[in-house]
Order: C-alpha cells, then sequence, then structure tokens
C-alpha cells in the first residue's frame, strides 16, 4: 500500500492523527484523490469535518465544490468573482456546488450561491441525480427548503429510484418538511420507482406521526 493508499484508507476509517502524521510526513498528500472524489471531499462524505480540516490546515487550495461544502464564504465569493461559470459547474463526481452546500449544512454560503443566480433545480449528473430540494429534505433544512421553494425549485423533483423531496421527509418523519413541500405543491403520495409512496417510506421507519400526516393530506 502506498502513502496515498494509506491516506484514503484512514480517512475511511476516521483515524484523524494518522492522517495528520501522513500529511505532515508528505504534503503533496493534500491533494489526494480517491477515484473522482478528492480526500477532502471523501472526508466530508465519510462524515469527518474534522479531517477535511487537516487538510486545510495544512495548505490545501480548495476547489469551489470544496468551499462550497466546508462553507468558505470568502473563498467562495473570491472564486465566484474571478470566474462565475463556477456557479453551476458541478462537481468531478456529478454534485451542483449549491447542493454541496446545502447537503453538508452551510446554509450561509447556499443562500449566497442563490443570490448569485445558482440554478435551484441543478441535479447531480451522476445516477443519484440530487438536486438541491433533494438535499435540503435529506438534512430537514426548512430554511433553504423554503429558499428554494419561493425562487422556482420543483418540489416534486426525482432523483435516484424516482423518489421525490416528500419520501426524503418520510424517512425522517419530518412533518415540518413536509407541510412546507406540500404548501409549494408537492406531491403527498408520489410513488417511486418501487411503487412506494411517502407514507409508505414513513411506515416502514416507524414514523407514524408522518404517516398520519401524509395520508390526511
Amino acid at each position: 500500500m502506498n502513502r496515498q493508499e494509506e491516506l484514503i484508507a484512514a480517512i475511511k476509517s476516521g483515524e484523524s492523527q494518522k492522517v495528520a502524521r501522513l500529511l505532515d510526513d508528505d504534503r503533496s498528500l493534500v491533494d489526494a484523490r480517491a477515484g473522482e472524489v478528492s480526500a477532502t471531499l471523501l472526508a466530508l462524505y465519510c462524515g469527518k469535518r474534522e479531517i477535511a480540516e487537516l487538510f486545510v490546515e495544512r495548505g490545501k487550495q480548495l476547489s469551489f465544490p470544496e468551499a462550497c461544502a466546508l462553507g468558505d464564504l470568502d473563498g467562495v465569493q473570491r472564486m465566484l468573482a474571478a470566474d462565475s461559470s463556477l456557479l453551476d459547474r458541478r462537481s468531478d463526481d456529478g454534485y451542483p456546488p449549491l447542493g454541496l452546500a446545502i447537503f453538508f449544512r452551510q446554509p450561509e454560503v447556499a443562500r449566497y450561491l442563490v443570490s448569485q443566480g445558482a440554478d435551484v433545480n441543478a441535479a447531480a449528473t451522476n445516477r443519484q441525480r440530487v438536486a438541491p430540494v433533494h438535499a435540503a429534505a435529506t438534512v430537514s433544512d426548512s430554511e433553504s427548503m423554503r429558499l428554494l421553494l419561493e425562487r422556482g425549485a420543483d418540489p416534486n423533483a426525482r432523483q435516484e429510484m424516482d423518489y421525490a423531496p416528500m419520501h426524503s421527509a418520510a424517512a425522517h418523519g419530518d412533518v415540518e418538511m413536509g407541510r412546507l413541500l406540500l404548501q409549494y405543491g408537492g406531491d403527498p403520495r408520489a410513488r417511486g420507482a418501487d411503487g412506494k409512496t411517502p407514507a409508505d417510506v414513513a411506515r416502514e421507519r416507524g414514523h407514524a406521526a408522518f404517516v398520519t400526516w401524509v395520508e390526511s393530506a
């Protein structure tokens, strides 16, 4: 196993001390990648923000998607001022910057991107087809969801398995999110490719209150 492979393995297993040691021994590893994904984004995908920050501390020059995901608003503003095409340019693994900002709970960055004209319906170009509304529903960010819907986002956008945001709200038992989606035209009886409705998803996850609400919506 070479050093880059060792680094990636340490990130996936959450060994922050080992990651720090490897980066200190070889600073070129700040630009390491795991296939289409940078090691920095990989750390975030693995839920290890503290590891992602180790790369920044050691001089990692963030890409636009990385800056959005990490909440580096100054960096986002600076890069966007230099190249406006970054606004809706997907990450190497296919995700829109706005979706990354929302998914990784960076509402200030998300609001800025929307204020600059980011496409609120921009979906991932990979098989997941995740749009910003799906990200907001997944992390139960009703503030960002309202902003998206006010700007014309499709409340019934379909992601992988043809699931709509209402399915994501159901998976979390998030009645507040469900009501918000319904207010803007979300379909409480949307069916995924597997035939499941939001009520079915909520029932499987044990969210009885959501089932009661959505079946009466």
